[in-house]
């Protein structure tokens, strides 16, 4: 009896006990409450911009408003590149009341046929554009009509106020308004803005909520990029260039102008090239050949014009002085391969100094392989010439030279003379630099500062800094007493412009392809500095290819060069300061003499008599042709070129 008793009070005191299963579910519930919990304070909390954003883009309808792009400027304030706004209508057919009101007044106003325009008013779509390009006059017109359900968007059109100038260095953009080239490429992140919307409240198939208002979030117009160019000196440039492909037809010139104690790039023309209002898109050859800068992204041989660097080390590194003598025969003999001076015939006994002047090759190559490779190759490194100048445009390549442990002594001779090398025009011109500006490296530039026109405020790009220093002073003033005997007395007499101080070098460099000398093509160029007070400026001009027999720097692009530095003289308003050398140097106008049918000696002889410069083109002993031809009005500037 007493067990039982006992079976029936644990049976009592278990009903009191709750049941395992319903623990357990109230503990889930208990932690599930409490994730909820903590969720929707986690989204309330944490997620609640985030959602109310995501929220507020579904309840609104966009449109989007371009920024406008900021504007290039000269350093005179004058704009290069500019942005015009324009307009895209767009109609929402759900939220149009009177689709036949609507059809008429954007048919009449923007000049489109009423049926096609009713057709979209009335499509079963969230949204139908109806033109673009619409003036801010054409949008004005349409919004004071008040009809509703129409809308639009700003448009940024990219205009360039000149056409067809500075074509290669403005560059261009896309039809979404991102630059592609040229300095709208490179100075992309400054250019460009910040896009801004039009809003408005409406349901999922574009019906207008409520009142339909809109709200405006302006776009930040880009900044503007204030460069170094100069568009006065960009016009004496392109006038240059269009007058030596009307001369000499040939497949390209190109011009850079540049203030060589600064790096400075005041101007940079070339052609062929196209209008920047009218991209030649459909004509994707054309479009690459003429959209790239030649004078940053191609390299060529630069001929005689280098010879200035070959100059220059030898000078510094006292293997000659400008007293120092020479023979020209005419060649020279390295490693068992006769290498030509440009006159065959030669020189003869000439000093250094003189070898400059009048461009002799057997000079040059005596320098270099003086100097040595090794130092030679010093002194090409330190003047920057082997590595990237490091200008703000894209595209620019390296110069190309044989590896120092490759070269050999005909190479090195070679090199003397502005062979066996190549480089771009950029690499040349700034390299150059250094030999008359006391010695010091500088690094080309165009961008100056962008400018925050709503803020006014500038940030700084670029400036002039301070270089190495690579060769002495005095080796540079030696440079410049001997540069300026060429375009005194030498080649370059072309480029003389009385009462100012000019000096240069000449290049008349033969042309490559498929490894091989292209026999009567030629790269005719000449590289021009102003040591007058007050025009530290530099200009390199290079005809590619001139057609006509007239080939030869002195005869191409020495007399162009002049008649920049003449403009951009006038331009700065410099005055010329003459003196007596300047008669002696021009000397009176008179007619050239005719030499076709006399010897090469007797013409030589007669020509010299004349203080004239004179060209030889072939290896005969007959004057068979001359340029200019007798009778023209020369003076003592003027080239004259003998063809045998």
């Amino acid at each position: 009896m007493k067990s039982k008793k006992n079976v029936a009070v644990n049976r009592n005191k278990n009903n009191y006990l709750p049941d395992k299963r319903l623990l357990v579910l109230l503990i889930l519930f208990i932690f599930l409450f409490i994730a909820v919990f903590f969720k929707l304070a986690y989204v309330m909390i944490v997620q609640s911009k985030d959602l109310t954003a995501k929220a507020i883009s579904q309840w609104l309808r966009d449109v989007p408003t371009d920024a406008p792009r900021g504007q290039i400027l000269d350093r005179n304030g004058i704009v290069l590149a500019d942005t015009s706004t324009k307009y895209t209508i767009y109609v929402r057919p759900n939220a149009v009341t009177d689709k036949e009101g609507v059809a008429n007044c954007l048919s009449s106003i923007l000049n489109l046929d009423y049926e096609k325009v009713y057709k979209k008013v009335t499509k079963r779509t969230s949204e139908a554009t109806i033109a673009a390009g619409v003036t801010k006059e054409q949008m004005t017109q349409i919004y004071a009509s008040g009809y509703s359900g129409i809308y639009y968007s700003e448009d940024n059109f990219r205009y360039y106020p000149y056409g067809d100038f500075m074509t290669q260095l403005l560059g261009f953009t896309s039809s979404d308004g991102i630059g592609q080239t040229g300095l709208e490429a490179y100075y992309e992140n400054y250019l460009k803005g910040v896009n801004g919307q039009i809003l408005s409240e409406a349901d999922l198939v574009g019906r207008p909520i409520g009142e339909n208002e809109s709200f405006y979030i302006p776009s930040v117009k880009g900044l503007n990029l204030v460069t170094t160019l100069d568009y006065y000196v960009q016009r004496i440039a392109e006038a240059a260039v269009q007058k030596a492909v009307m001369t000499y037809d040939p497949l390209g010139v190109s011009c850079l102008v540049m203030n060589y104690k600064t790096g400075e790039i005041l101007a940079l023309a070339e052609a062929p090239s196209f209008d920047l209002n009218d991209i030649p898109r459909d004509d994707i050859t054309k479009l690459f050949s003429t959209s790239k800068s030649i004078i940053v992204s191609t390299v060529y041989e630069p001929g005689s014009t280098f010879k200035i660097l070959t100059a220059a080390s030898a000078l510094d590194a006292n293997v000659f002085t400008p007293s120092s003598t020479f023979y020209c025969s005419g060649h020279r003999t390295v490693d068992g391969k006769n290498i030509k001076c440009w006159k065959t015939r030669g020189h003869g006994s000439i000093t250094f100094a003189e070898g400059v002047a009048q461009s002799c090759n057997c000079v040059f190559m005596d320098s270099a392989l003086g100097l040595g490779t090794d130092r030679f190759y010093t002194y090409l490194s330190d003047f920057g010439f082997t590595k990237k100048t490091g200008i703000d445009m894209f595209g620019e390549t390296q110069a190309i030279t044989i590896a120092k442990d490759k070269v050999k002594s005909v190479d090195l001779a070679r090199i003397g003379f502005g062979q066996a090398i190549a480089c771009s025009p950029i690499e040349l011109i700034t390299a150059t630099s250094c030999v008359v500006n006391g010695g010091y490296t500088i690094k080309p530039y165009i961008g100056s500062e962008a400018v925050d026109s709503v803020l006014n405020k500038s940030i700084a790009i670029n400036s002039a800094t301070g270089g190495k220093q690579v060769i002495a002073k005095e080796t540079s003033d030696t440079m410049i007493e001997l540069l300026r005997g060429v375009v005194e007395g030498g080649s370059g007499k072309g480029a003389y412009r009385p009462g100012y101080s000019i000096i240069g070098k000449t290049g008349t460099a033969q042309k490559y392809e498929d490894g091989k000398i292209a026999q009567g093509k030629y790269y005719s160029s000449f590289l021009g500095f102003s040591v007058t007070e007050g025009a530290d400026i530099a200009v390199l001009f290079i005809v590619n290819e001139p057609k006509g027999g007239v080939y030869y720097g002195s005869l191409v692009a020495a007399p162009a060069v002049g008649e920049i530095f003449g403009g951009i003289f006038e331009y700065l308003g410099i005055k010329p300061n003459y003196s007596e050398k300047d008669f002696e140097i021009i000397g009176d106008e008179f007619s050239l003499n005719d030499f076709v049918g006399l010897s090469v000696d007797e013409a030589v002889k007669i020509v010299k008599s004349l203080g004239l410069h004179y060209e030889i083109s072939g290896e005969g002993e007959i004057v068979t042709e001359q340029f200019p031809l007798k009778g023209a009005k020369v003076d003592k500037r003027n080239t004259v070129l003998f063809v045998t």
